[in-house]
Parts: structure tokens; sequence; C-alpha cells
């Protein structure tokens, strides 16, 4: 024979020990943090702008007549140096604008970013 005296006990000393404030003085139990929610609306719309951009690449591509392009010439160091050469500082709003550019593409492929977006903000 059981003694129910002693289950009731025991049973009485569980739900004490998990009820709320029964915990140790400093120690406290958080909940699982939530998983966090896939960003759908933004693969979506990377998904519609690379379909987007890619018609158009196609579409330009198959206008081009490819087969006539003489790659040498376009991949050489007189067409980047004539490139580089057509940036130049006349007046001090080019030069503002180029550095500025070139700051802005820099900070673009920083992986510190976010922080310094966040110290402009």
């Amino acid at each position: 024979m059981v003694d129910n005296t002693l289950n009731d006990r025991i049973d009485e000393m569980l739900a004490a020990s998990v009820s709320s404030g029964s915990e140790p003085e400093g120690f406290s139990v958080r909940l699982m943090p939530r998983r966090p929610v896939f960003p759908w609306l933004t693969a979506a719309i990377v998904v519609v702008v690379f379909s987007v951009m890619g018609y158009f690449v196609a579409r330009w591509l198959g206008e081009q007549d490819l087969g006539s392009v003489d790659y040498a010439a376009v991949f050489s160091v007189e067409t980047l140096g004539g490139l580089l050469r057509g940036v130049h500082c006349g007046q001090p709003v080019f030069c503002l604008a180029i550095v500025l550019g070139l700051a802005g593409a820099v900070a673009a492929f920083l992986p510190e970013k976010q922080q310094m977006l966040k110290y402009f903000q």
C-alpha cells in the first residue's frame, strides 16, 4: 500500500520548486530565442530584379554583333589608360564628386559597413 501523504508531499515540493519566484537569487531562466523569420519579401525582390535585368542584358546582347568585336583592343592597356585620362579634376566640384564616389565604393565593400552607417545616422 502506498502512502498517499508521502506522494502528496512529493507533488507539493515539486510544484513549489518549479513555480515562479522559487529560483535562487541571481538565477534566471530565459526563454529560448525565436528563430529568425526568413526574408521572403527580400528574396522575391532580388529574384524579380535579377530576372528583369537578365532579360534586358540578354536582349542587349542579342542586338550586338559580338563576332566583329576586336577583344584584344577592348581589353588593352591603352583602353584602360583612355578611361583613366577621362577622369580629371578640372573643377573642385568634379574632384569632390570623384573623391566621394571612391569613398562610397570603398565603404560599400567594407565588412564594418553597418557600423559606419550607424555612425552617420
